[in-house]
């Protein structure tokens, strides 16, 4: 039986380090399986309040998760994604961030980890699994 393996979106990150989850997800992290890719990590150190608390931020990320690469082409997958939820009506649904991680989850196989309504409508139209951090 295969593992489920995790892409955190900021939105369940942010509640990760504000205790707002459940203690299960400690574990999880602790057996490395739930990443992070680039553009989780740049969103997520925007909040810095200065460059002590981005490069402490910064460090702790690299040390408590492994990283996911972006494939080559997230732009071009993110632009028809964003294409196929405005053929549904959702134009304004995901952010540039919501679509590279959804895409880069799909290229690895991954169970996008968030707390956004907006990863629930995407697996509407990919598919892919996705999960609410409780």
């Amino acid at each position: 039986m295969t593992r489920e393996q995790y892409l955190v979106d900021t939105s369940a990150l942010v509640r990760y380090f504000r205790g707002q989850v459940s203690e299960r997800w400690d574990k999880l992290i602790a057996a490395g399986r739930v990443s992070l890719c680039e553009p989780v990590r740049l969103e997520f150190l925007r909040a810095a309040g200065g460059l002590g608390d981005f490069l402490e931020a910064d460090h702790l990320l690299t040390e408590m998760f492994p990283y996911e690469f972006v494939p080559d082409s997230v732009w071009t997958e993110s632009a028809e994604l964003q294409r196929s939820l405005a053929q549904q009506s959702w134009f304004q649904c995901a952010s540039v961030v919501d679509l590279a991680v959804a895409v880069t989850a799909r290229w690895q196989g991954l169970t996008v980890l968030h707390l956004d309504r907006d990863f629930e409508v995407i697996a509407k139209v990919t598919g892919q699994p996705v999960q609410r951090v409780d």
